[in-house]
């Protein structure tokens, strides 16, 4: 628990912020608040510590970085970096070599980004950046350094997929691609993603998701037997994979995601009537949903792609508080929203890599020792 009061303070702060948002009537007001959210946000991710885990790789890798590394990608021995990421790293290593000031330039590009983004389809900033640490934001601020740039460009070119504007488009998923490979995933949404699935199909969709994750169903063993591969070789694999990927089995988060397909089904019409926008959102949210349950036999891969399609859940979540008609209910949501943002941080952060340090707070843990703590940690039993 004690790991987690940063993140919680800094849960706690937006919420503050996003109901005097809400209730102040003069727009200057409302203003500072988005002003002052945006500077925690700086302050909290631009000049932490060594936190997480990714640290590991890109500390020495800023330091031992040379220009020829653009070059140097190699995806069938799964060696180097994509070519845009090492070229902001070599232009921040001539502007001044400190992997501190690195981490800080990433996090105002990302940040410039992110508000782009939330300028556009957030009528509340402070609450959606409330929504966004929680929702899988805290990870891609502080351990998906390379995913995180590319994940917020494709947030920036999803108006030209809207506006069916496919060279734009198309050009920012490409970009996004130099910085991390898994933005290939996004090309193929233009030609479907805006499209409003209906309802029923929504539902559809959700449930067979959800069977599946009850059931234990392996897609991996089904997919491998149509291949051709003999069923003990395809137990085999099931078999390796159960044992670094644990099933996750019902849980608070799943009762979460079971109520938010549900919530979103039952005002899925309001939804669309808030902005004609929100199909992309819903749709994002589908994916995110329909992965997590479908790929759950590998918890560490859905993370990872349930990660690209996370900011449904930074819009729809915001925008359900405008779907209830009596008063009452929307002070309800937006208590339970608070709590259980508040519950699934504390509940998220309790290993010692969470443990936060800040810049500003004086002397950070160095290096050696927190990769002293993370190994013993992790190391075997």
């Amino acid at each position: 628990m004690s790991f987690a009061i940063p993140y919680i303070i800094l849960i706690l702060v937006f919420g503050g912020m996003a109901y005097i948002h809400h209730v102040a009537d003069d727009d200057m007001l409302r203003q500072r608040m988005v002003i002052a959210s945006v500077v925690v946000f700086v302050l909290f991710f631009g000049f932490r510590g060594f936190i997480l885990s990714d640290w590991i790789i890109y500390y020495p890798y800023f330091y031992e970085a040379e220009w020829r590394d653009v070059y140097s990608l190699d995806i069938v021995k799964g060696e180097g970096f994509e070519p845009g990421f090492v070229v902001l790293t070599m232009l921040c290593k001539t502007l001044f070599e400190d992997y501190h000031f690195y981490v800080f330039v990433l996090t105002i590009i990302n940040t410039v980004l992110l508000m782009n983004f939330f300028r556009r389809y957030s009528d509340n900033i402070p609450l959606s950046l409330m929504l966004y640490v929680v929702f899988e934001g805290l990870v891609i601020s502080t351990n998906l350094m390379r995913n995180s740039i590319a994940i917020f460009l494709f947030l920036n070119a999803l108006p030209y997929l809207i506006q069916r504007r496919p060279q734009p488009y198309f050009g920012l998923c490409l970009l996004a691609c130099t910085f991390h490979l898994s933005s290939f995933m996004y090309l193929p949404l233009y030609f479907f993603f805006h499209y409003r699935l209906n309802k029923w199909a929504f539902l559809g969709i959700f449930v067979v998701a959800n069977i599946a994750f009850l059931m234990h169903v392996s897609f991996l063993v089904t997919f491998l037997n149509l291949m051709g591969v003999d069923e003990s070789t395809a137990m085999k694999v099931k078999a390796y994979t159960d044992f670094y990927d644990t099933h996750t089995g019902i849980s608070i988060g799943y009762l979460e995601r079971l109520m938010t397909g549900l919530l979103v089904f039952l005002y899925y019409d309001k939804l669309k009537e808030i902005r004609p926008d929100n199909a992309v959102f819903i749709n994002g949210l589908l994916a995110y949903l329909a992965i997590f349950f479908i790929l759950s036999e590998f918890q560490v891969v859905s993370k990872r792609i349930c990660t690209l399609f996370a900011f449904g859940y930074w819009i729809i979540w915001a925008d359900m508080l405008k779907c209830f008609y009596y008063q009452n209910n929307r002070r309800l949501y937006a208590a339970f929203l608070g709590l259980y943002c508040v519950f699934r941080i504390a509940g998220s952060c309790y290993l010692p890599d969470f443990e936060y340090d800040n810049l500003l707070m004086g002397r950070i843990k160095s290096y050696n020792e927190r990769l002293y703590i993370h190994n013993k940690t992790f190391e075997p039993q």
